[in-house]
């Protein structure tokens, strides 16, 4: 039997994606953790919803397991630290009343790697996520222009917020001579 407290146990089914959709109102989102969904780019209708949400999560490949309908547990927004409009926050972190058995295979990184994938993908937020193995669609609408001219400082307080949900990033990066923490293979 496997510790509750472990991300991963015999019931986890790794996948290459997952394809995530918070219903009703329609917004995509990335599968971080088996109870954590990240919002990159939020619509307004996730910032205010108008009631319950519900994320749908299939597998990809399609068909490689059945479709999941998860109650939403709570929303927090993540802001440009000037947060007064919806349209000021970045990313949403989804957390979900339940456990997906999914869960998705992306390498392990820093903050200050997704910071770098930032700065390469124009402030991006799906992009850089992608570049760390999220594979998931992009919403299908005009995202907004990524903050440009950031401090190394600023990407770094940017990569910060998603950084702290995504299971397989670190805050910073390890010390050489410091063990790699635990994976969820451990």
């Amino acid at each position: 039997m496997s510790d509750s407290s472990d991300p991963m146990d015999e019931s986890t089914a790794l996948v290459t994606a997952a394809d995530v959709t918070l219903e009703p109102i329609g917004a995509r989102a990335l599968l971080v953790d088996r109870d954590v969904l990240l919002v990159p780019d939020p619509p307004p209708l996730l910032v205010e919803p108008p009631g319950a949400l519900v994320a749908v999560i299939a597998p990809v490949p399609e068909g490689s397991g059945p479709v999941e309908r998860i109650g939403v547990a709570d929303v927090e927004h993540l802001e440009n630290g000037e947060a007064e409009r919806s349209s000021d926050v970045v990313a949403s972190v989804v957390r979900l009343s339940g456990r997906s058995r999914y869960a998705v295979r992306a390498e392990p990184a820093t903050q200050e790697r997704l910071a770098e994938a930032l700065l390469a993908e124009d402030g991006d937020l799906w992009a850089a996520m992608r570049e760390l193995g999220y594979d998931s669609p992009a919403p299908d609408r005009p995202r907004k222009a990524g903050p440009t001219g950031l401090s190394e400082e600023q990407l770094d307080a940017l990569a910060a917020g998603p950084c702290r949900v995504i299971r397989t990033c670190l805050p910073h990066p390890p010390r050489h001579d410091a063990p790699h923490p635990p994976t969820a293979q451990s």
